[in-house]
């Protein structure tokens, strides 16, 4: 803002009055003098404006760049966030697809553990069944030697009370 005038040329109701006196009263000198005066003090408000004019122009191009580096980061941030939020969205999908895995797997495994302890209880019983099949046979192949044997011990006592007498 320009710096306020401090009188040089004052004004009043009637005639204006410069360094004291009417310009009716100045002479030729003293006009030319207070003409010089008021020029350079144009000049001066003449360079103050284009200063001051520069000066907004430098405030509005620098408000420029920043609202557009501003709009750019908001564009930037919007871009970011969008890319955080897919890549949390593939993950819970991967999370998801993980899951059903992790389920299908111990189905699978629950399956062939279930399947697993079936045979295993159809073998058993099955090698219970031949166990037992052959103790039988070999208890009574037992009783068969044994019958046997006592049957070549009567006959062994036989002949040898044949053969006493």
């Amino acid at each position: 803002m320009a710096p306020k005038r401090k009188g040089k040329k004052g004004k009043t109701r009637g005639t204006p009055i410069v360094d004291g006196l009417a310009p009716e009263d100045m002479s030729k000198e003293q006009v030319e003098e207070h003409v010089g005066r008021i020029r350079e003090e144009l000049d001066r408000e003449r360079e103050e404006r284009n200063y001051f004019q520069l000066e907004r122009d430098k405030i509005h191009t620098f408000w420029e760049i920043t609202r557009r580096q501003l709009e750019e980061k908001k564009a930037e941030l919007r871009n970011k966030d969008r890319e955080m939020e897919e890549a949390e969205e593939r993950h819970q999908v991967e999370i998801k697809v993980y899951k059903q895995k992790v389920k299908h797997l111990l189905y699978e495994h629950q399956n062939s553990l279930t399947e697993t302890k079936a045979e295993s209880a159809v073998v058993m019983k099955l090698a219970q069944k031949e166990h037992r099949t052959q103790e039988g046979a070999l208890r009574r192949d037992m009783r068969a030697l044994k019958v046997e044997l006592k049957e070549q011990e009567l006959a062994s006592e036989v002949v040898v009370k044949n053969l006493r007498l």
